[in-house]
Parts: structure tokens; sequence; C-alpha cells
């Protein structure tokens, strides 16, 4: 598995989820059951309001990960596995969260995909690490 590959998958996951949070937040919203609640209008506007910056940072990390996916061969081994490490942890805790939101707010199928998309890519990042520290001598 190649690095530059999964960064741009990733890259242009999150700009495309970002973009349709930031700009159809209310709909993005839907699919985890949110206007279905029993809210009045200002809770639902601040709900609005908070997946709408949600998806303006997916957003602003997916054209991150693009450039990093476009430099990756100009890093150095040791800012490699720092990037690596960096995709692994932000992964991780995004899947954990997602897991937890889905085991006790979501349990629907958009709370499941969410939460297979993160595992995928912190399992994705984590094999890349394993597999780069396996081929070298240094230490993360």
């Amino acid at each position: 598995m190649k690095l530059s590959p999964l960064l741009a998958f990733n890259a242009i996951l999150f700009i495309a989820f970002g973009i349709a949070f930031a700009v159809y937040g209310p709909s993005m919203m839907g699919f985890f059951k949110v206007p279905e609640l029993n809210i009045d209008g200002i809770v639902y506007w601040h709900v609005t309001a908070f997946a709408r910056m949600f998806g303006a940072a997916l957003f602003g990390y997916g054209f991150l990960l693009w450039a990093v996916s476009r430099a990756v061969n100009e890093l150095s081994a040791a800012n490699l596995r720092s990037v690596l490490m960096a995709l692994l942890l932000g992964n991780l805790l995004a899947a954990v969260v997602s897991i937890t939101q889905q085991s006790s707010i979501w349990y629907n199928s958009a709370g499941w995909v969410t939460s297979g998309i993160f595992a995928a890519l912190t399992l994705a990042y984590g094999a890349l690490l394993v597999t780069r520290r396996s081929t070298s001598s240094d230490v993360i």
C-alpha cells in the first residue's frame, strides 16, 4: 500500500464531506436523524451551525491532506513517521468517538458508515506505520 494514494483518497473524502456538511448542514444532520429530534428552533440552528463548522474543518483538513499527498516524497523518514502517527491517532480518535456515538445516540446506517470509514483509515495508516517501521531501522 502506498501512502500518497491513501492520502489523496482521504483528502477527496474529507473535501467532499466537508462541502456537504458546510453547504448542506441540516440535510447531512438528517442522515444522523438529528432534525427528527423534538428541539426548538434556536437549538436546531445551533446544531446546524456546528455541522457547518465541522464541514469547514473537514474541508480544510482535506486540502491539507491533499497538499501532504503531493509532498510526501519530499519528507524525511522522521517527518513521514510523524505524519503517519498523527493521521493514525486522529482517525483512531474519530473512530472511537463515532463508534461511541453510534452505540449510544445514532443507531443508524449513517453512523455505521462513519464509524467504518474512520476505522478503515485507522487500520490503513496503522498498517503503513507498521510496514514502514519494519522496513526501516529508525525508531519512531
